[in-house]
């Protein structure tokens, strides 16, 4: 599979390398170490997209956005994903 987005149209990089113990991942909610305080922040395919900047979702920004669209992460702390099911639905 190839990593650069450009070579990869039309499909999805699952990069099973980034789960494992030791590997850095920003976690969902988790505040960046960087300037204005950024939220690494769960988003709806609507929302990416071209001018998306890394201060639309802040520490101060998060916890209205939580309460007006909910967790959205908190079904992956529950029984888990059919990661065959997310499959066959992308190939459908």
């Amino acid at each position: 599979m190839e990593r650069a987005v450009k070579n990869r149209k039309g499909k999805i990089y699952l990069d099973y390398l980034q789960n494992r113990r030791g590997q850095t991942l920003a976690a969902p909610y988790c505040v960046r170490p960087k300037k204005g305080a950024p939220v690494s922040a769960p988003l709806s395919w609507k929302e990416v997209k071209s001018g998306l900047a890394i201060l639309d979702f802040t520490i101060k920004s998060m916890p209205q956005r939580l309460t007006e669209m909910g967790d959205w992460f908190s079904p992956v702390l529950g029984k888990g994903v059919d990661i065959a099911k997310a499959i066959d639905n992308l190939e459908a």
